[in-house]
Order: structure tokens, then sequence, then C-alpha cells
């Protein structure tokens, strides 16, 4: 179906919102945003949660073998 169709034309459509300026542009160089996670600090969660996993595998495993006996 068309929008057409639906009842919904160009017609009082509101304006798109008005971008957001570059913060970068008015930061101190060398500082990052507030909410930056720099790549080191993402790789070191990510081998933490590798980890947590491979001790859960071998938790369960522990437990089947447990259960086998």
């Amino acid at each position: 179906m068309s929008l057409i169709s639906e009842g919904q034309t160009d017609r009082g459509r509101e304006p798109a919102p008005p971008l957001p300026r570059d913060a970068s542009r008015f930061s101190r160089p060398g500082s990052r945003p507030a909410n930056a996670v720099r790549a080191s600090q993402a790789r070191a969660a990510l081998r933490r949660e590798a980890r947590r996993d491979e001790q859960a595998v071998a938790h369960w495993l522990r437990e089947l073998a447990r259960a086998q006996r």
C-alpha cells in the first residue's frame, strides 16, 4: 500500500530535527567523550566474558561427569 492510500501525505510534514553540533570540534585535544570505551577495555571485557563462558562449561561438564557415576 502506498502512503497516500493510508491517508499520509507530505503536506503538513514536520521538518527534520536539527543535526547535533560536532562536539569534537570544541573539545580539548587528547580528550575523549565521557561515554567512550577504549579498544583495550573492550578487548578485556570480551576476554572476561569468554573466560566466564569457559568456566561455566567446565563446571557443567564436571557436574555431568559426577551425575554419571
